[in-house]
């Protein structure tokens, strides 16, 4: 053991020896509050894929999912129109209806709250997008659990330009964007306007987003300038509608038309509004100094709770009045410096989410036994302060090895306050309900980089995750006490832990050039937080939230991209995941369509694969010059099969998609002009996008595949569109 110190000792002597006696390239770190454009990949110890202006452009995603399975290791769940729930590495999979999915969504610097896990933003304004994998709340605080997806939207600098853009497809989609930048030694400043509706698919589902948004950058001097965003979008989606119970109702009613249920949300308004001032400057001696300021408004409005009020069986009324209204505000700075072979930086993350509800019963209802009458309501506030210090020191050994360290420290603080107004048939209560608590955490991530010769780089890194447990998980009785049988404030902090080992660099081989990235990883969850009886468990008399169990998830992903200016070239994505549950709580399973009655059954799942995890997803984008005018692109995703239920009682099959799209190059009056036309699903696939199981929905005593609710994709879709730019 001994020798075995010595001889490390004297390795790492020798190291810094040699560093005393070689000049080294001076190393830098990245800004989490501005993402840069030049990352480094030799001194990166994370798995990191960035998808770039023109890829985005390419792809014209009409959700965000289309952009993200180009990168390996993203499980995302679909539903319809653009709403998508971002998961990684198989993390958080169980869950699906208004929890954070343990991904950090991170938006020109600033990690946003989710709205129900589901993300909802302007996909026009994206001009980049950068994933990192593994934990990451070592930048970016809670809920950072398996990774982060880092959104930078348009800057303006250097830019100058108009182009004007129209969409149309199937379901009567329409798309027409206009963006305009202006850029000189004093200023730069673009705007952005866009407008984009759609039929859709399902049974009402029709949806329109109108969004407007511009940036104003002064350049105070040659060292330092500001910059003003204002992004103002307004959102409408006539329902939530996108599923079927059902694999048989799948083949017969995939848009749940003749559905005698309706959708739960109907009539969801959305304004999402964003403002921010971002102050930076250079200093003579390379350091950088920003400061990011924030204020986020996301405001929703909607009818809820459909019910069958004339007794013929099929729903026909909506029952509530809801809002769910989110205000984000802070402060962000960073300071990162270099001194030779070491580079620093240090940063300071303030802010304040604030979810307020407000729920009015409309219309007098029985559900589950209980009578809600109209004029009921509950207004909620939930309110949690955010205080980050965190920090990053890379340092370069040698010409080879540069380690890097990185730690946060977390205080959260969380308050709730709720006030009901409610009838039992004889009286009326007014009710009120205080409750706060707070979490402090560490994360961190150690990694190093191996430089093994000019192209090609060996990383490695331990890196960590967290979520806090929400206050009404914590207090679910206190909230809804039909439901929950008792309080559990003793639930402990969910977090991962991510091993990885990985390689990347390029290629060279008959002239063409090829980037690739390859990483082994193993991501521990434990304390997985969830009601104790099973994740969406709400029957019996013993149901609370409590830590769970714990998950394992292990894989593979590789990731080339070739030459994008030779005649062919691609991008290919593989993903290898294996993530199962290393120990959970019995999990028992509602066997019953009437509330709390008998009969249901409790599981061992211990050892069970995570719902939704195919073992191998692999998409290849392929980009064919046909001439110097025109290119073909081809897109081939695949998935293989997957349990669709914590129990693994039912598998969902694997399914392929081949999209086409052809796009023509030309000038008009010596400006740019670009035709295209894309056809999605071009064999016309029926294929289930995303399919949810957790109770015996038919009543017929088991749990199997009928009682799933499934999302079938709508088929081949067209879409034609030209862009100018002048």
């Amino acid at each position: 053991m001994k020798r075995t110190l010595l001889l490390a000792g004297l390795a790492l002597f020798s190291s810094l020896a040699a560093a005393e006696e070689i000049v080294l390239d001076s190393v830098v770190v990245e800004s989490s509050t501005i993402e840069d454009i030049f990352t480094d990949p030799k001194t990166e110890v994370s798995t990191v894929n960035v998808i770039d202006e023109k890829k985005i452009e390419i792809i014209d995603a009409k959700n965000i999912n289309e952009i993200l399975r180009t990168v390996p290791g993203i499980t995302a769940d679909v539903r319809n129109g653009d709403v998508v729930e971002i998961h990684m590495r198989g993390v958080a999979q169980q869950e699906f209806m208004w929890e954070d999915t343990g991904v950090a969504i991170v938006i020109d610097g600033v990690p946003v709250l989710q709205n129900g896990g589901k993300v909802k933003f302007n996909l026009d304004e994206i001009e980049s997008i950068k994933v990192i994998k593994g934990g990451a709340s070592y930048l970016y605080g809670p809920n950072a659990l398996a990774g982060a997806v880092i959104i930078t939207t348009k800057k303006p600098k250097n830019r100058n330009e108009v182009s004007v853009e129209a969409e149309y497809g199937s379901y009567a989609y329409q798309n027409y964007k206009a963006t305009a930048y202006k850029s000189t030694d004093q200023y730069a400043a673009n705007v952005i306007a866009s407008y984009r509706y759609t039929g859709g698919y399902w049974d009402m589902s029709e949806n329109w987003t109108k969004s407007a948004s511009g940036k104003f950058t002064y350049f105070i001097d040659e060292m330092s300038d500001i910059t003003v965003g204002v992004d103002v979008t307004r959102k409408y989606e006539e329902s939530s509608r996108g599923s079927v119970t059902g694999v048989t109702a799948a083949e017969t009613n995939p848009t749940g038309k003749d559905d005698a249920d309706l959708p739960w949300n109907h009539d969801y308004y959305s304004d999402i509004d964003k403002y921010f001032i971002t102050y930076n400057k250079d200093f003579d001696n390379g350091a950088n100094l920003m400061v990011n300021t924030y204020y986020y408004v996301d405001l929703y409005d909607f009818e809820a709770s459909p019910q069958d009020l004339n007794g013929d069986g099929f729903e026909d009324t909506y029952t509530r009045d809801s809002s769910d209204d989110i205000y984000q505000k802070g402060i962000k700075s960073e300071y990162r410096a270099n001194i030779d072979n070491l580079a620093y930086m240090v940063g300071l993350d303030i802010g304040q989410r604030e979810l307020k509800s407000y729920d009015l019963t409309t219309k007098t209802y029985t559900s589950r036994g209980k009578t809600y009458y109209t004029g009921e309501w509950t207004d909620s506030d939930s309110t949690e302060d955010r205080y980050g210090l965190y920090g990053e020191v890379k340092y370069k050994l040698n010409p080879k090895w540069t380690i890097v360290a990185n730690a946060r420290y977390d205080y959260d603080k969380y308050e709730y306050a709720s006030e009901s107004y409610d009838f039992d048939g004889t009286v009326w209560t007014l009710s009120n309900i205080t409750r706060d608590d707070s979490f402090r955490n560490v994360s961190y991530r150690v990694g190093a980089t191996y430089q093994l010769n000019a192209d090609n780089t060996l990383y490695t890194n331990i890196s960590t995750g967290f979520r806090n447990p929400r206050i009404y998980e914590l207090y679910a009785y206190d909230f809804d006490p039909d439901r929950y049988s008792q309080n559990n404030p003793d639930i402990d902090t969910e977090t991962t832990i991510n091993y990885e080992i990985g390689i990347r660099g390029t290629r060279h081989l008959k002239n063409n050039k090829f980037e690739y990235e390859v990483t082994l990883y193993q991501l521990d969850t434990k304390d997985i937080i969830a009601r104790n009886g099973g994740t969406y468990y709400s029957n019996g008399s013993n149901v609370y939230f409590d830590n769970v169990g714990d998950a394992r998830s292990r894989g593979l992903e590789f990731s080339v991209k070739s030459d994008r200016s030779k005649k062919l070239a691609f991008d290919l994505a593989y993903t290898y995941l294996d993530a199962y549950y290393t120990s959970h709580l019995p999990f028992t399973v509602d066997l019953d369509p009437i509330y709390r009655s008998t009969g249901d059954e409790t599981y061992d799942i211990d050892g069970n694969q995570l719902p939704r995890t195919p073992h191998h997803k692999i998409d290849l984008f392929t980009y064919i010059k046909m001439s110097p005018k025109w290119t073909l692109i081809p897109e081939w995703y695949w998935q293989s099969s997957y349990y669709a239920d914590e129990t693994n009682f039912v598998k969902m099959p694997s399914y392929g998609v081949l999209n086409l799209q052809a796009r023509y190059n030309t000038k008009i009056n010596g400006n740019d002009f670009e035709f295209f036309a894309r056809v999605d699903n071009f064999f016309d696939n029926q294929y289930y996008r995303t399919v949810y199981l957790y109770s015996d929905k038919s009543g017929d005593g088991r749990l199997d595949a009928e009682d799933a609710s499934i999302t079938v994709d709508p088929g081949r879709v067209y879409y034609v569109g030209m862009k100018y730019r002048f």
